[in-house]
């Protein structure tokens, strides 16, 4: 049975009006600063929004042009819930959230475009019970940066362990909150110069705690979560023959018969 394919005047048609949109506003953006500097304050929150929501869409309309099963869909939405869920009882602690490092070891195993969605779910299903605002999307795309780059790690070394996601989870700990900093200092300072350095210096003991945190969820529940990913990923993966007649889809969930049947 040949593996599905995409279609690649499909992938354009519907990527194409979140990639001109972004294009756009970014130019915008890019026109302003050299050409409008002084005006680039009140409208760099609004350009900024909507830079990173094309993104965003452009990220699921990529997903959902992917050739992927129903059961991977479901896989999606339960890993996102579980995420989110994870994220709401943390949320009075100021930056420990095991969603985090959730999402790497989500990227590692399913690849990156499941850890990106998942990445990106999280923040818009979790800030349903925390508030809404235009934090909201630059935290999408930060998870999603995190899941997507787990991804690609996960695709180089399948095998990597809790220790590696303690690694990961340090860096990308950092590296989220970051640009969650810079976030701030767009949408609440409008690109003041004068605030760049406090909003930055004020944010890094939170980037701290973030990464500590992520650490310490990756060494106490690394290995338990990584056996139950892969685990999951063995039994939804399907693997298809190229050629030749009564070869049934090979996965971890399939098993043949002595009639010669798969159940």
């Amino acid at each position: 049975m040949p593996q599905p394919e995409v279609s690649d005047t499909a992938v354009t048609k519907k990527t194409i009006i979140p990639l001109v949109g972004a294009t756009l506003t970014l130019s915008v953006f890019l026109l302003m600063s050299i050409f409008a500097s002084q005006s680039l304050v009140y409208y760099a929150t609004f350009l900024a929004f909507f830079f990173v929501l094309f993104l965003v869409i452009l990220l699921f309309a990529r997903f959902e042009e992917s050739a992927i099963s129903s059961k991977e869909v479901a896989l999606v939405g339960i890993l996102a819930a579980i995420t989110a869920a994870a994220r709401i009882p943390f949320a009075a602690l100021p930056n420990i959230q095991p969603c985090t490092f959730l999402i790497i070891a989500t990227g590692i195993v399913f690849g990156p475009l499941t850890g990106v969605m998942v990445g990106s779910m999280t923040a818009a299903v979790s800030n349903m019970f925390l508030g809404q605002g235009p934090w909201t999307v630059w935290q999408m795309a930060g998870w999603g940066m995190v899941g997507l780059l787990s991804g690609f790690i996960g695709k180089r070394r399948p095998q990597i362990g809790p220790l590696g996601i303690a690694v990961l989870g340090a860096i990308f700990g950092m590296v989220y909150n970051t640009l969650m900093d810079f976030s701030s200092w767009v949408w609440l300072y409008g690109l003041d110069p004068a605030k760049f350095l406090a909003v930055f210096s004020l944010g890094l003991p939170f980037g701290i705690v973030h990464s500590v945190g992520n650490v310490v969820f990756a060494l106490a529940l690394g290995k338990p979560v990584l056996f139950a990913f892969r685990r999951f990923q063995r039994r939804f993966h399907v693997a298809y023959a190229e050629d030749g007649p009564a070869k049934a889809p090979v996965g971890a969930g399939a098993t043949e018969s002595a009639g010669g049947k798969a159940t």
